[in-house]
């Protein structure tokens, strides 16, 4: 079996769907042992800001000395990128020995895609041996398959609404979903929450006796200070926005909450990592001419996050928009908060996904006075989009992982010098103004 036919092999578990709830998962990681229990993790859930969250925390305990396993989704191009292990992702062989040995298992049982990613990753990093592991969260929480682990930190990052077919449609039923990852007397570390989500976490947290901070009292914390950098020069903050300023925040303020667990890291250890933290396809800026952003924001608080770091960046300068999403996503709200900043609109089919289809697109670009242009391909989307915006022009993709992962040049994900292209000086009273900001109305 080679790599491309595991991977094939992983992909057609697909059409099972998404398979909520712990028993699955739970048998399946006892036939390998139970890795999930061989090393410290931390668990990361929310709805925006998780992989940011993660990539900052796994660059900072990797430069304190650390062996450090992450897993995120999804990925962009390769499935690999879900699986970390020390900065590299996880390697090929492994993936097809994992596949070949369990298939018939995992036919037997209909184990889902994302439960056989999830065990695949906990065995790797058992295997690997490393200290710490990052789990991000993949939907939810409460009956993620990742809910497994026993954690020794849970965060929530910022929450906003996705997966609202799922999870529901208020804060409070989102943040339930999401607090299901609290463990009984495992510290909690929160960014910052509208009311009645907050109120969800507390509960949960009182019910189960779980010790809850927030990334502003950590920060505000006398006996913390010796994590913070001072940030005394401009230096790269590898990614920009002020959003990304807040989840930076929150991975400060959980390597603090760590130092109870017995895992330390020093000034310049934090410092090195957070300058060497590398997280691809968020407001990534590609050289070259027209100048191109790819960021994979899929849902309007995240596409409020790129209008905000555009401006900022950009000022008035409006980027031709490749744009395409899932139909399951809040689009139509999307394509508004998107409009104002489009000085053309391109769209196109998903890969591999249900997407917004040519009719609908088009009736949206109607609505908001869009110059509109169908093309039949995505890179055929960024052809049509570097013609229309010239030389001295902008491009930005956006709307999907998949749409991005279709573009983007490979070097950008795995290059480590190709970070978001931002230089910026970062100050403890921004850290602390961004993990105290709300942000639009829910």
């Amino acid at each position: 079996m080679t790599y491309r036919d595991a991977t094939a092999r992983l992909f057609s578990l697909e059409h099972w769907g998404i398979k909520l709830g712990l028993e699955s998962i739970t048998r399946f990681c006892r036939v390998l042992g139970d890795p999930q229990e061989r090393y410290v993790s931390i668990h990361i859930a929310g709805t925006n800001g998780k992989g940011s969250t993660s990539a900052y925390m796994d660059s900072i305990l990797r430069a304190a000395g650390y062996r450090v396993g992450r897993y995120t989704s999804p990925h962009l191009r390769d499935f690999r990128e879900r699986i970390f292990i020390n900065g590299q992702p996880i390697p090929r062989a492994w993936v097809t020995a994992f596949v070949k040995q369990y298939w018939r298992r995992i036919r037997k049982e209909r184990t889902s895609f994302f439960e056989v990613t999830t065990a695949l990753a906990f065995a790797a990093f058992a295997r690997a041996e490393v200290d710490v592991a990052v789990v991000e969260v993949g939907l939810g929480g409460r009956f993620d398959a990742t809910n497994i682990v026993p954690s020794s930190l849970s965060i929530i990052t910022r929450i906003a609404r996705d997966h609202e077919h799922v999870l529901g449609h208020t804060p409070g039923k989102i943040a339930f979903e999401k607090a299901g990852i609290i463990k009984p007397g495992v510290p909690v570390l929160t960014g910052p929450l509208f009311p009645e989500a907050a109120a969800k976490v507390r509960a949960t947290a009182e019910q189960r006796r779980a010790p809850l901070w927030t990334a502003t009292e950590i920060l505000q914390d006398p006996g913390a200070q010796w994590v913070l950098p001072l940030f005394s020069e401009r230096w790269r903050v590898p990614l920009a926005g002020t959003h990304q300023c807040a989840n930076l925040a929150l991975a400060l303020a959980g390597i603090a909450l760590l130092r109870t667990q017995g895992i330390d890291a020093r000034h310049g250890d934090v410092r090195t990592g957070v300058k060497n933290a590398h997280w691809p396809a968020r407001f990534q800026i590609a050289p070259g001419r027209p100048t191109v952003v790819y960021d994979a924001a899929h849902n309007p608080d995240g596409l409020r996050a790129v209008v905000e770091t555009w401006e900022r960046i950009f000022g008035s300068r409006r980027p031709v928009c490749v744009f395409t999403t899932r139909t399951d996503k809040n689009y139509r709200e999307m394509v508004s908060i998107m409009s104002p900043l489009a000085a053309h609109w391109l769209g196109c089919p998903l890969p591999g996904e249900p997407g917004v289809a040519r009719p609908e697109m088009e009736r949206l670009a109607r609505r908001h006075g869009l110059a509109f242009t169908w093309a039949d391909s995505p890179r055929q989307a960024m052809q049509t989009a570097r013609r229309l915006a010239g030389a001295r022009g902008f491009v930005l993709v956006v709307g999907s992982h998949y749409l991005v992962g279709a573009v983007i040049p490979p070097a950008l994900i795995n290059d480590l010098k190709w970070g978001s292209g931002v230089v910026t000086r970062v100050s403890r009273a921004d850290l602390l103004a961004a993990a105290s900001t709300f942000g639009p109305p829910f």
